[in-house]
């Protein structure tokens, strides 16, 4: 981090590292709880829509909890994929399902604490609102996200007591220095006033959640407050924060992971100059883009399920049978054994298989690795497709 990339007011900002001589750290200013919109206003309003657009698209769902879990994991997937991770959806959904790492990349288990972490996030915030947007919860996601980690070289969930950097294998080469460690804990709590906010009496307005939350994701990327998960938890609290407000959650890593660059590049140019503006452009086109693909996959998911059981209609089951209740099962666990399925929907062992085996032969279902008899896995491979798709409009900026 070269004292020549700062902005002068950011020049101001920095302290010098006793252990790395000739090195400066930077101690962020307070969370902003005002930024210039001139010219922004078009972006953000769109990005408001488009999260109304979601809650309408959501309600009108016969059950949008099998969607979010789906969801949730390919989200899981791509914010992952961002830190250099492998694991695909369909791996990760078939560790889930089997338990088993064999013939699958080692990271699939960072990903599987991906999803855990997310799930422990919004039932905390199910429970308790906004008020659980606190540092306790940040280090309890970091927590669920590095526990077992075998190549974590901190404490999980507990802030970091050393110096880290962005990018560049010597501090001297770093993109942008982060505050040293003992600044790190009052960062945070200044932080967590954005994330509990609640307009000032001076204040003249209420500001939208999307710009609250581009807020939140650049500081607390700025504070870098862990050894290792931190652009993992930052991009945890977006759908946290969303929840907290009451809407649903908005996954924003796909568009994240296909502008990468330019994630990065914004970034970067609020950590070292305070720029804000192409930050929250980018940022808010991102809300616009994922509430958009999140409408059209859960729409995909239940037209899907509509096909299955019109499919299974025709062939004069009856009208108990229980593989009428599989559709809605594989949208939300599209990869699952005998076993698991039969746990879920509380029949016996012998007449889920039986089940399974019928969507199969229909075309529902395939079974990849049959002659393995241990952990054998049922695969909905048109939940898996859609789930895989990147659409167009990712690629605009």
């Amino acid at each position: 981090m070269r004292k020549n990339d700062l902005s002068p007011e950011r020049k101001k900002l920095l302290v010098p590292l006793p252990q790395y001589p000739g090195a400066f750290a930077l101690v962020p200013p307070p969370t902003p709880r005002s930024i210039p919109l001139t010219g922004l206003q078009g972006e953000v309003a769109k990005a408001h829509e488009a999260l109304g657009a979601l809650v309408a698209a959501t309600e009108s769902l016969p059950n949008p909890n099998i969607v979010t879990r789906t969801l949730d994991r390919r989200e899981a997937v791509r914010s992952s994929q961002i830190e250099g991770t492998s694991a695909e959806v369909y791996e990760l959904l078939t560790y889930e399902a089997t338990g088993s790492e064999e013939g699958l990349p080692p990271d699939v288990t960072v990903t599987l604490n991906y999803v855990k972490a997310l799930e422990y996030g919004l039932e905390k915030i199910k429970a308790g609102g906004v008020k659980s947007l606190t540092c306790d919860l940040i280090r309890e996601l970091q927590l669920h996200l590095m526990e077992g980690v075998r190549d974590y070289h901190g404490t999980p969930g507990e802030f970091r007591d050393r110096q880290n950097w962005i990018g560049g294998f010597r501090i001297h080469q770093a993109r942008f220095v982060p505050p040293p460690a003992e600044h790190v804990e009052s960062c945070l709590e200044d932080l967590e006033t954005m994330l509990r906010y609640v307009p000032a009496e001076e204040e003249h307005f209420e500001i939208p959640i999307v710009i609250r939350m581009a807020t939140v994701h650049a500081q607390f990327e700025t504070i870098h407050p862990f050894i290792d998960g931190n652009g993992r938890v930052g991009r945890i609290l977006l759908p946290l924060m969303l929840a907290a407000e009451g809407y649903p959650p908005v996954y924003l890593a796909g568009f994240l992971k296909a502008n990468q660059q330019t994630y990065y590049e914004t970034l970067l140019t609020v950590q070292l100059k305070g720029e804000w503006r192409e930050w929250v452009r980018f940022f808010a086109t991102g809300v616009e883009v994922a509430a958009q693909e999140a409408i059209k996959t859960a729409k995909d998911l239940m037209i899907l399920c509509g096909r299955w059981e019109q499919k299974l209609s025709e062939i004069n089951l009856r009208s108990d049978a229980l593989a009428y209740r599989l559709p809605n099962l594989l949208i939300g666990a599209p990869i699952v054994t005998a076993g698991q399925a039969s746990e879920a929907l509380g029949a016996s062992f012998p007449a889920t298989s039986n089940a399974l085996s019928l969507l199969e032969r229909e075309g529902i279902l395939e079974q990849p690795g049959k002659r393995r008899l241990r952990n054998r896995i049922f695969v909905a491979q048109e939940v898996i497709e859609i789930l895989n798709r990147q659409p167009e409009s990712y690629h605009i900026y």
